[in-house]
């Protein structure tokens, strides 16, 4: 299952899930990937990490995170708005309700690879049952093209680019991608994963104490 979390329901979760996902970012970004982003006790955090935030995190029996990713709202500050305008050329920047953006899209890659997948493909279907939930109609975001490909396309996800490719401060090519979001897609991801039940918890209720 997926965690669904964030400052609003973060004590419906054993343990502590949103400290978790900023450790495995640190490992996946900090550690593996060298980004020249912000720290502190070994979690990786940044400006968009506030209380608008949701995160969909995969925890181990442990409760430890391995694989987590962030979606916020573009009616509110962003990152691809503010920190990579120039990546959207072909529409407007979007600024709605009902077009979210995703980032931090982390796997821990210490695991087997058949495990990887499975985390990977089960953010995406968090990613479409959080967004119909919610009335969202897509999510952007900015990524190497072949992540992309790998980690959306070959699940069933078509993107749309909404700009043309750049190459990043750390040298890498990245470009700006539109997913729609539809019943018709979350299906397709159902045939092309094989995963059909829903993955997403918004963590249970505390029982209510009632005075005698």
């Amino acid at each position: 299952m997926i965690d669904c979390v964030s400052i609003d329901n973060c004590h419906l979760f054993s343990g502590n899930p949103i400290r978790e996902q900023h450790r495995l970012r640190y490992r996946s970004i900090i550690e593996r990937q060298g980004w020249n982003v912000p720290t502190v006790d070994e979690m990786e955090y940044d400006q968009y990490d506030n209380p608008a935030a949701q995160y969909l995190v995969w925890r181990d029996r442990d409760g430890q995170a391995r694989g987590t990713s962030r979606l916020c709202s573009t009616d509110r500050p962003y990152m691809l708005k503010e920190i990579f305008p120039h990546l959207v050329s072909k529409i407007n920047v979007p600024q709605s309700s009902a077009i979210w953006e995703g980032s931090r899209f982390c796997i821990d890659p210490s695991l087997p690879p058949q495990m990887r997948q499975r985390i990977m493909q089960e953010i995406i279907l968090g990613y479409l049952e959080f967004s119909l939930d919610k009335g969202i109609t897509a999510i952007i975001g900015v990524m190497f093209p072949v992540y992309w490909r790998n980690i959306f396309v070959k699940n069933g996800w078509d993107v749309s680019w909404i700009g043309e490719p750049c190459v990043s401060e750390e040298g890498h090519k990245i470009i700006a991608g539109w997913l729609p979001v539809s019943e018709s897609i979350l299906n397709a991801v159902r045939e092309k994963t094989g995963i059909y039940e829903p993955v997403l918890s918004y963590g249970h209720s505390a029982p209510i104490l009632r005075a005698a």
